[in-house]
């Protein structure tokens, strides 16, 4: 699997060439929310990133995140992703994105789940229109889902909505809802809901206000995700500041 990952990943740069463009960005948030749940115990986190994508459609990146170590139990507080795809419009703004996103914890091991870690590969197909909404359904490609074993066929599907405001200049209004369907323990199931603003401010800063929220949620995955007597998946305002690269 690892082995297929990397094939993907490299060969989506390679195909990259001068015509290609490559960008990064670096950000600071008061809470690290994936999927509706904290990864940092509900405290700020360091994030930062690159991207490099041809005009062919294909591209590769990484992205990575500072996390809790009591989340990710005897990690390196790390969380480091790797991405490669194909993204194309086919018809008057409408564009396809298929690809592969996998996550890495170094050092981490499971502790409360059965997993022997919490590393995870996903696969996925999005639908968007322009940059106003897009829909995107992934699927484990592996075994674990982020230290839950046997979850082998995780699904997770989610709609985000970017409408600029009129009145506003460089405002917009986000939304986003999920659904995670986790295989063989439906225990775990739940959606995560957040809306806000984005504001752009000069020098390429992005500036950020969400509401998270999560509904559904069981007695099982509320147990999952408290720690330290923390509960994970409150509701929360989240801030957030980046910067683009170019």
């Amino acid at each position: 699997m690892k082995k297929l990952l990397l094939a993907l990943a490299l060969s989506a740069g390679f195909a990259a060439s001068a015509q290609a463009e490559l960008t990064g960005n670096l950000g600071l948030t008061s809470d690290y929310r994936f999927r509706g749940v904290s990864q940092t115990q509900n405290a700020p986190a360091v994030q930062g990133g690159i991207d490099y994508a041809h005009k062919s459609g294909f591209y590769v990146g990484n992205w990575n995140s500072s996390v809790s170590s009591q989340v990710y139990t005897s990690g390196a507080g790390l969380e480091s992703d790797l991405y490669a795809g194909y993204k194309k419009e086919i018809f008057k703004g409408i564009s396809v994105d298929v690809g592969s996103y996998n996550y890495f914890y170094p050092r981490a091991t499971t502790t409360a789940r059965t997993g022997s870690n919490f590393d995870t590969y996903e696969g996925y197909v999005g639908l968007g229109y322009k940059d106003i909404i897009v829909a995107k359904y992934s699927r484990t490609l592996g075994d674990g889902y982020f230290g839950t074993a046997n979850a082998q066929g995780t699904t997770y599907m989610q709609a985000d909505g970017k409408l600029p405001v009129p009145v506003i200049k460089n405002l917009a209004v986000v939304a986003h809802y999920g659904r995670t369907n986790v295989a063989n323990n439906t225990a775990y199931d739940y959606n995560d809901i957040n809306a806000g603003f984005v504001y752009s401010l000069p020098k390429s800063l992005d500036l950020s206000v969400k509401y998270f929220t999560n509904t559904s949620t069981g007695t099982a995955f509320e147990t999952a995700n408290t720690v330290s007597g923390q509960k994970l998946y409150k509701n929360a305002v989240v801030v957030g500041l980046t910067k683009t690269f170019n």
